[in-house]
């Protein structure tokens, strides 16, 4: 739940979720969404110094999450279900939403998993991390409330 702060609310990091086809990733800790907008140089000889322009948007998700074998929790990704599909080459549906209220919009595109990391330290948790690179747009629509 977000925090309040006079009038403000402060959003936490756990209010704001992924799916990856219609499926959270089990026990994840963090998700970071990178959008990255290229910038063309143009240069002609009528100008001086390089102007730019916009040009293509790529954008991709890294997350993490602990490893844990927990039955009781449906509808999500294990680490192992992530493993098996960047194996399987397979184009997947991801959603970045939020159930709040006042949280208007949500992001949709395709993607691969592109990277999977499992990392096993003597006498810690075992962790996993993953990255999703977007194919195509990363489109904003309505998020609707509950």
């Amino acid at each position: 739940m977000p925090e309040s702060i006079g009038t403000k609310k402060i959003i936490q990091g756990e209010d704001i979720i992924l799916l990856v086809d219609e499926k959270t990733t089990l026990h994840a800790t963090s998700h970071t969404l990178k959008v990255d907008l290229e910038m063309k140089e143009l240069r002609t000889k009528d100008t001086n110094g390089k102007e730019k322009a916009p040009g293509d948007i790529s954008w991709s998700v890294d997350g993490d999450g602990l490893v844990v074998l927990d039955d009781s929790i449906e509808n999500a990704h294990s680490s192992e279900d992530l493993l098996g599909i960047v194996l399987s080459k397979k184009l997947v549906d991801v959603v970045i939403k939020s159930p709040l209220t006042g949280l208007a919009k949500m992001y949709t595109g395709k993607a691969y998993i592109t990277t999977f990391s499992l990392s096993t330290p003597a006498g810690d948790n075992a962790t996993y991390s993953y990255a999703l690179t977007g194919s195509g747009n990363l489109t904003p629509a309505d998020n609707p409330q509950p």
